[in-house]
């Protein structure tokens, strides 16, 4: 009996944050990807040393379903990856200021955002679903994220914490990313109004 309830709390963690994921405002700001940019250095670097991670794969969906079981894949690996992976630099790693790679047990943000991704579509998601992301932070320094886009806007991954958030709650300042209609082009990113009657109604996340 002890087992029964341990499963039925987990499965109501389970909902709760899902229906706290889909919750938004009214009206909503939601992510545009607008004229190409350039992809980060890093992210060239890594394309020049292996080829194959930069190649152009096959469009995929253009939304990612919240269903429980996906909600539990995504905030597991999020949480298995930053739990995992030490936080680092480059500098301290490589000897260089920017160097992208699939960490094994020490990277920065970019890196953590790579072994998110590889993890995520080994597990079956599509690579249009698991965007890399720059964004200015608090600060107004530069990191990277991993953004999943959902028909109740992009959800962020982020080595900085384990809760999984909408774009909008993170107080970050997107500037490009990987385009959903080719991953080895990047485009800038701007905002545009959503009509509410399009965006799920909640008690938003915390």
């Amino acid at each position: 009996m002890r087992g029964a309830h341990a499963a039925r709390a987990v499965l109501l963690l389970i909902s709760c944050g899902l229906s706290q994921a889909m919750a938004a405002p009214p009206a909503v700001l939601a992510l545009a990807e607008l004229g190409r940019t350039a992809m980060p250095s890093g992210m060239a670097d890594l394309c020049a040393r292996q080829p194959g991670f930069c190649a152009a794969l096959p469009r995929g969906p253009a939304a990612f379903s919240l269903s429980p079981e996906g909600w539990q894949m995504l905030s597991g690996i999020n949480g298995q990856v930053n739990h995992a992976i030490a936080s680092t630099t480059d500098r301290a790693l490589y000897g260089v200021d920017e160097y992208w790679t699939i960490p094994a047990t020490a990277g920065d943000c970019e890196d953590y955002v790579l072994l998110k991704r590889q993890l995520l579509m080994r597990r079956g998601m599509a690579a249009s679903l698991l965007r890399i992301t720059v964004v200015h932070d608090e600060n107004g320094e530069g990191h990277a994220v991993l953004t999943v886009p959902t028909a109740e806007g992009d959800l962020v991954l982020d080595n900085r914490r384990d809760a999984i958030l909408h774009w909008w709650q993170t107080g970050y300042s997107f500037i490009k990313r990987q385009s959903a209609n080719d991953t080895a082009q990047w485009v800038s990113l701007g905002t545009e109004r959503t009509p509410a009657a399009n965006i799920a109604s909640g008690p938003g996340l915390p």
